[in-house]
């Protein structure tokens, strides 16, 4: 487990710590890389085949040949064995952990501006120049480079609550962002509210923080509750917050941060935005959406862009999600052990594990699913001994425990991923999968050997370790 102990735990904190600790998986790369240049896309894209998955620090990335303002790093989130020992847990229990964490709400406490390290270098009105930040350009489709980690901040009008998600925004000019903002979230809501009183929107992107912070404010809570609070329940202590330069303590921002980019959403004002490469693997439309007008930006002085690979391996929402729907399924029907939300599917396909008393659990299970979490689209139920994280175990079980006319449930008409390829609108239809034996009639057993000979066989001890490295590796096997 990364100790989060201390008054102000951040980024910098959480490297240093897991570099100590596994030095082999935080790679440095001095050679300048141009981040327009899609190099760093190709580059991951081979990580991901050969399933690697290290943290990358690049501390020479140009921006039209010329050096950025601040060091690049991406693929923080991609390992979720790195998330799993943040979280203190072991890789099949981190959506459950991250669950738990976020559920220890924690109210986040004001400091001064002496106090944040997020205020050492402060840029205001025309000063700001955001094209010479770091962000890459990922995809040939994408107009330009984007903010792919970055939390948009707004505040309910009326109580005051802070609402943070990652949204992706364009850097589309000088002192511009062009913001992604789903009609159906909560800093959508916002916007309205401040624009049928006729006011522009405060708000803000917030860059770069300890990754249990970063799981903790992504996590999906209702519109009266804070994700400054799911934060410190996630960290392990209470967020550090400070007054923003705009609005002073009317917005506050976290005082940890690596970058904060203040500024409002100019009211009734809309700009094309996109297409832009998302995490379903495919390019999303462009659409008109809110832009955000730059103000103010403020960093530490020894500030990382914290850059997401979207559309490729990284495990934010799918943690958040796991345990949001772990949450909802274990409620409904106590019996569930495990959920996993495979990148295979990218956050789509639900795999859920249950203990089964009763022969309509698997479908209380299914039904339950589909209504918990607005993006999965196919869940997938298995009984106790098979294991959902390795995905050879969920195909074989759904090829000869699942009849499609007794087993299957299909509902309609319900929200989906704005972003869906198929789903133009929103609304999707979902379906379950029960994959669990019949508790009404025998099954047949397993294959299995007896466990104390699989332990004691060592492949290496029979055919000897060289030969046996020699063997080429199949994963399709």
């Amino acid at each position: 487990m990364i100790d989060t102990a201390g008054a102000s735990a951040g980024l910098r904190d959480f490297l240093d710590h897991y570099e100590r600790d596994y030095p082999a998986e935080v790679i440095h790369v001095e050679r300048p890389l141009e981040v327009d240049s899609y190099e760093l896309t190709a580059l991951i894209t081979k990580l991901e085949a050969a399933k690697q998955f290290p943290v990358l620090l690049f501390h020479n990335p140009l921006v039209h040949g010329q050096p950025a303002e601040m060091p690049l790093m991406t693929f923080l989130f991609a390992s979720r064995l790195r998330l799993a020992r943040a979280l203190g847990s072991d890789v099949r229990r981190a959506g459950i952990a991250c669950f738990e964490r976020t559920e220890q709400r924690l109210k986040p406490v004001v400091v001064e501006r002496s106090q944040a390290p997020v205020k050492q270098l402060v840029t205001r009105g025309q000063q700001v120049d955001l094209r010479w930040l770091p962000a890459p350009r990922h995809h040939q489709q994408d107009p330009g480079r984007y903010i792919t980690a970055g939390f948009l901040l707004t505040m309910n009008r009326d109580t005051r609550l802070d609402n943070c998600a990652i949204q992706r925004g364009w850097i589309s000019g000088r002192d511009e962002i062009r913001v992604f903002i789903g009609r159906k979230t909560h800093n959508w809501s916002n916007m309205c509210q401040y624009e049928a009183a006729g006011e522009d929107t405060p708000a803000a992107f917030w860059v770069g923080h300890h990754p249990l912070a970063v799981l903790g404010c992504q996590s999906h809570v209702g519109p009266e509750e804070s994700h400054y609070e799911t934060g410190g329940g996630g960290l392990g202590s209470p967020l550090r917050l400070v007054a923003s330069e705009t609005f002073g303590d009317k917005l506050l921002v976290p005082a940890d941060a690596e970058i904060v980019i203040e500024g409002y959403l100019p009211r009734g004002q809309r700009k094309p935005e996109g297409p832009f490469g998302e995490y379903t693997r495919y390019v999303g439309p462009q659409r008109f959406n809110p832009l955000l007008k730059v103000t103010a930006v403020t960093r530490r002085r020894d500030a990382l862009w914290d850059d997401c690979m979207v559309g490729h391996t990284h495990w934010i929402s799918s943690l958040t999600s796991e345990g949001a729907t772990f949450r909802a399924l274990h409620k409904a029907l106590p019996q569930v052990t495990a959920v996993y939300l495979p990148q295979s599917g990218c956050n789509a396909n639900l795999y859920v594990q249950i203990r089964k008393a009763h022969d309509d659990d698997g479908r209380i299970a299914l039904e339950t699913a589909m209504k918990s979490r607005f993006g999965i689209k196919h869940i997938f139920v298995f009984d106790e001994d098979v294991d959902i994280f390795d995905e050879r175990e969920v195909l074989r079980a759904f090829a000869w425990r699942f009849q499609a006319d007794k087993q299957a449930t299909i509902l309609s008409g319900l929200r989906g991923s704005p972003l869906d390829p198929t789903s133009p609108d929103g609304t999707t239809s979902k379906m379950g999968f029960d994959c669990t034996k019949p508790l009404s009639m025998p099954f047949p057993e397993r294959l299995s050997v007896p466990p104390e000979v699989l332990e004691q066989t060592d492949p290496a001890a029979m055919l000897g370790s060289e030969r046996l490295s020699a063997i080429p590796v199949e994963p399709w096997g």
